[in-house]
């Protein structure tokens, strides 16, 4: 890859008063594969709004695999302190209708972005503005702005673009405030327990002074999972057996695989067996299964045709299939995965490319709904975008009445684990919806930090270390707390279980390859078995009841008279249902 191999300098207008423009004067660069891949002009700006006389003009010869290795870039040379507020505006415009990534993000790996959005650009001039705030900081020439072209070919214009320092966002120090030990514990007894009270009482329906009462968790009625894509069934090996046995003692949830071009890799030839098996399995064994996912442009079955028209009823009918095969049996679906970055070279991605992604989410939605009409299912929408496009995307499904059931946000930290901070700040941008939100897709590392491309084949010699396995668990004890003492998390779930066959290579599981546990393994155990678990003995008072307060979930229990005479019964206490009055009689 060649960089850079052609220089302009634009002054583009100033930023707003208030705001200082941390582009001005500074250099432009194109970045691309090969020298005829891509060029750079100053163009006139004919019919631009708001003055700009000048733009500069990108012009994609040769599509780039990934995309982002053409963009139009430029260093941010000041410092830039955290918790600054950051804000990009460009006006832009494509007569090919080019979609364009405009990020803020570091500028060596792992490439951490402060903000970023994706139009598809029109041919008409529109101006475009994204905010962030910076977390941590980052020292001269840290951060740059760029426009990733690379999709497809074609001409992109783009014009007054600045990037405005907003000074402190007052939101971080809430965030500050809201990661303090004090504050999540104070969270978690509010919004995680309740008064769970037991009335024990005789055949008469009197009261039963002095009864021992044995309160006794069984199940949280949050979702604490993984992925469960290894899972085989009719395999007793010594390690598949670890495998299944570490997982369950651990998880009562379990993300299984739907992936189209795996499932149904010829036409008309669905794996249902494997998946039947893989689901029942779980039911069996106390595990929520989930199915993920059900549209997604990555995966694409060969077969399956790029034309949009020719591609929708096959989706509408997969949709339907897999939501009425599993109804009573699988209730969590993540319906559509990733629409804010389609591939325009599939099917689906063409669809977004052409009609938008809330009319692709929105109309998938629908047909899940429709299929699942009258069960209780969960359908949510994964992105691993938090910024303001999936937060727009967002805000169009709502404008138009078809919001998910849930949000599904990814949280993959192969690169450098997000500041406590940021984890709070994105759970508050998306808390807006008044929606739960499941955190779909979670991994911390237990090895050396690596810039790995996803698209690639997965890294090799990327191993766990005794110092990656000692961050990892004292982060991951730290991330989960914080999720679990917001109100809107309703599920956390982990990506992968092992390092064997981890994505990317990656040493991303809570297990070694050999399924020994590492510490966040046993950490996590610490946490969702122990301290946020509920196990209390006692006697009635002398209104025969016993009064503890306790974690949501499902329950074992027990009251014993003087006499010895024993009763059993189980309660299932949802997640925010209030105070539970449960009658024991003896």
């Amino acid at each position: 890859m060649t960089r850079p191999l052609l220089f302009l300098s634009l002054l583009f207008a100033l930023g707003p008063s208030y705001g200082a423009d941390l582009l001005a004067g500074q250099a432009w660069y194109l970045q691309k594969p090969a020298e005829g891949d891509a060029t750079l002009a100053t163009v006139p700006a004919e019919g631009a709004p708001g003055g700009h006389r000048t733009a500069l003009r990108i012009t994609v010869v040769k599509p780039s695999d990934p995309f982002y290795q053409i963009l139009l870039g430029q260093t941010v040379a000041p410092a830039v302190p955290e918790n600054t507020r950051l804000r990009l505006r460009f006006w832009g415009r494509s007569p090919t209708r080019s979609p364009v990534r405009a990020v803020v993000e570091e500028n060596s790996a792992p490439y951490n972005s402060v903000t970023e959005q994706t139009p598809i650009l029109t041919p008409d001039w529109k101006e475009y503005t994204i905010t962030g705030t910076v977390s941590p900081a980052y020292g001269p020439n840290g951060l740059g702005v760029k426009f990733q072209v690379g999709q497809q070919a074609g001409v992109v214009e783009l014009a007054g673009i600045t990037l405005e320092d907003l000074g402190p966002d007052p939101a971080y120090l809430a965030a500050q405030a809201a990661v303090a030990p004090a504050a999540e514990q104070s969270r978690i007894r509010r919004c995680r327990m309740n008064d769970l009270t037991v009335l024990v009482r005789d055949k008469n329906g009197r009261p039963v002074p002095g009864a021992r009462v044995h309160v006794a968790q069984t199940r949280h009625a949050f979702l604490f999972g993984c992925n469960f894509f290894a899972l085989n069934p009719a395999d007793n090996s010594p390690l598949e057996t670890a495998y299944r046995d570490e997982f369950t003692a651990l998880f009562n949830y379990a993300t299984l695989p739907f992936y189209w071009g795996a499932f149904e890799s010829r036409q008309g030839r669905p794996d249902y067996a494997r998946l039947d098996a893989m689901a029942q399995w779980s039911v069996a064994h106390g595990v929520t299964p989930k199915g993920h996912p059900l549209v997604w442009h990555e995966v694409w079955p060969r077969w399956a045709p790029t034309d949009p028209d020719a591609s929708i009823p096959l989706l509408h009918q997969r949709v339907t299939d897999l939501v009425t095969h599993y109804q009573g049996v699988i209730h969590y679906w993540d319906v559509v995965n990733e629409a804010n970055s389609p591939d325009p070279k599939t099917g689906e991605g063409a669809w977004i490319k052409r009609d938008g992604a809330a009319t692709v989410v929105g109309t998938a939605l629908d047909w899940a709904r429709a299929a699942g009409r009258g069960a209780d299912d969960t359908f949510l929408y994964n992105d691993y975008n938090t910024g303001p496009q999936n937060v727009a995307l967002l805000t169009q499904l709502q404008k138009r009445g078809k919001l998910p059931d849930a949000i599904g946000l990814q949280s993959h930290m192969h690169g450098g684990v997000w500041p406590l901070t940021k984890v709070w700040q994105t759970c508050q941008t998306f808390a807006q919806f008044g929606l739960p939100i499941h955190f779909t897709e979670t991994t911390v590392i237990s090895g050396p930090r690596r810039a790995h491309d996803v698209s690639g084949p997965a890294a090799t010699n990327w191993n766990t270390t005794p110092e990656g396995e000692a961050a990892q668990a004292d982060y991951v004890a730290q991330f989960y707390t914080l999720l679990f003492s917001h109100p809107s998390v309703r599920a956390i779930t982990w990506w992968d279980f092992s390092d064997l066959n981890a994505w990317q290579g990656a040493p991303a599981g809570l297990v070694r390859k050999d399924m020994t546990p590492k510490p966040a393994y046993t950490r996590l155990m610490q946490l969702i078995h122990h301290d946020w678990w509920t196990d209390s003995q006692g006697r009635a008072d002398h209104l025969g009841r016993y009064q503890v307060h306790a974690f949501y979930g499902d329950y074992k229990i027990t009251a014993t008279d003087s006499h010895g005479h024993t009763v059993t019964q189980t309660v299932s206490w949802p997640e925010a249902s209030g105070p539970r009055q449960v009658t024991v009689t003896l």
